[in-house]
């Protein structure tokens, strides 16, 4: 450190740089809309073995780069995939169609579903109301299934898809 400098003003810098991103993290647990903001949220780039053009436009996205991010997965066909995801993370996430995926015991002794997109529908104690519509389920009816179970949204941390 230069001689000439105050120490009170390295010992603020270092401070700040400490406790930002402490307070980012607080933050980031209290707030949902303070995470899409700072992390934003996944693009779907393909629904129902269809490419979604638009979403590809928006996130700058060519096709070559969809097509390479599906032969790493092992998907050489779009019309194989449900549906194909670009994480915040910049991660790629593919389901692919439930004809073409691996065979599991479910489906040799049992009825076979038609897969469907897991949801989260509460995070933190706060519902998710966007896909609890998407889902076919109303808020009301969320609220008296807690009900039954004795639970209030306030005491739950997550909850994905209903079944």
């Amino acid at each position: 450190m230069d001689l000439e400098l105050n120490a009170v003003n390295g010992a603020t810098s270092i401070l700040v740089w400490s406790l930002f991103p402490i307070i980012i993290s607080y933050v980031s647990l209290k707030s949902i809309v303070f995470i899409k903001v700072v992390e934003g949220t996944p693009t779907t780039f393909i629904k129902d073995g269809k490419i979604l053009e638009e979403n590809l436009k928006r996130e700058k996205y060519t096709i070559d780069e969809l097509m390479e991010q599906l032969r790493k997965k092992d998907v050489f066909y779009v019309n194989d995939v449900e549906f194909a995801t670009l994480e915040t993370n910049g991660e790629f996430s593919i389901l692919l169609k439930k004809e073409k995926q691996p065979v599991r015991w479910g489906d040799l002794f049992g009825a076979g579903q038609k897969v469907k997109l897991p949801q989260t529908i509460i995070i933190d104690g706060n519902f998710i109301e966007e896909a609890i519509y998407e889902m076919g389920y109303s808020l009301e009816w969320l609220k008296t299934q807690l009900l039954q179970r004795e639970s209030t949204v306030e005491e739950v941390f997550l909850v994905k898809s209903i079944i």
